[in-house]
């Protein structure tokens, strides 16, 4: 396959000043560049951050002039949008007429599950793009969804990046147990006052018989290399997402918890035994099942260590950024893709 010129479109968290050097976007785009690709980036949120006034609110008009005179510079093969959205359902329509020999594609990680949060919020920023795009990657199964074409959109797992995700824990003593991580919104940093949701319910029913340490209840959300530091601290990560399970759907703290080398826990409605045998990955049914669970790991440490590796090895060589970077570009240029990991089938 030949090398594309790539106009990679989404938020790069500039304005964060290196809070979320770990984000999705950052893993892909460096997943395109080790494939051999030449890649651009423009991010649209820190664009419109930095620009918006009052004769441009929201920075938008900006944001589209700049990406119309990139394109013009640059000559891309390939749009390939994040989030974006900044722009609205106009500017999509201009652009895909104006280039309509650039392929166009999309990557969306949030929850597109229609008893899950912000249905239809999240369905709408999904379609404002699906309509222009060539091919889509979304992190459920499109098996499980009813509103897409099976022939443009395709499962893509969070990916892992080896240069981000370098902690090996399964190989060291830990001061606490199990890591949990939830966040409000990683945009604001911070827990929105009076505001729950069902994670916390799960978090109340944890066992008092283990070391837990836990963010984004009671305590802020941890950011930058603090969110690394807290997780070398863990043998074990329970990997919570918002909403009713859904097939193969998970926030992207996955990748953090088995990229990192921590015995992962995961609700087994989220199919993920598609991917990871009981000698990898550990599902559980329910808050009882999970707490026996935890405490038969924190007796065994022999065998958490075992199924940590085991979990670690494997994720690195299903889920890495490389791998995903390189099915996104063969299936948006139609390129024959090897599909020997079950993921690639949805």
């Amino acid at each position: 396959m030949r090398k594309f010129k790539i106009l990679h479109i989404s938020d790069m968290h500039l304005r964060h000043n290196g809070r979320l050097f770990y984000s999705t976007g950052k893993k892909i785009n460096n997943g395109l560049i080790l494939n051999g690709h030449n890649v651009l980036q423009i991010s649209d949120r820190d664009i419109t951050n930095q620009t918006k006034n009052i004769f441009d609110i929201g920075g938008k008009k900006y944001l589209f002039s700049r990406i119309v005179r990139t394109i013009e510079n640059f000559k891309p093969d390939l749009i390939l949008f994040g989030h974006v959205d900044r722009l609205d359902n106009d500017n999509f329509l201009s652009l895909r007429e104006k280039y309509n020999s650039i392929r166009f594609s999309q990557w969306f990680l949030d929850p597109l599950n229609i008893k899950g949060p912000d249905f239809i919020k999240n369905k709408n920023r999904f379609f404002m793009k699906y309509q222009f795009c060539d091919s889509n990657f979304i992190t459920t199964s499109p098996n499980a969804l009813d509103f897409t074409d099976s022939k443009k959109t395709f499962f893509i797992p969070n990916p892992i990046d080896p240069s981000i995700d370098v902690l090996k824990n399964f190989k060291n003593n830990t001061s606490h147990d199990v890591f949990i991580a939830i966040s409000h919104g990683q945009h604001r940093g911070i827990l929105r006052k009076h505001f729950t949701d069902d994670r916390v319910k799960i978090i109340k029913s944890l066992t008092k018989k283990a070391k837990f340490n836990i963010f984004g209840y009671k305590k802020n959300p941890v950011w930058g290399q603090k969110f690394f530091d807290e997780i070398s601290k863990c043998s074990m990560g329970i990997n919570l997402s918002r909403g009713i399970p859904i097939k193969h759907y998970s926030s992207d703290r996955i990748s953090s918890l088995l990229g990192n080398g921590l015995l992962t826990f995961i609700h087994e409605n989220y199919q993920y035994s598609d991917f990871f045998s009981n000698d990898e990955i550990i599902t559980y049914k329910n808050v009882s099942d999970l707490n026996k669970k935890i405490l038969f790991f924190k007796k065994n440490n022999k065998k958490l260590r075992i199924i940590a590796r085991n979990g670690y090895n494997k994720a690195h060589r299903i889920f890495n950024n490389k791998l995903i970077a390189d099915f996104i570009v063969k299936k948006t240029f139609n390129v024959q893709a090897n599909l020997n990991n079950k993921w690639m089938n949805g």
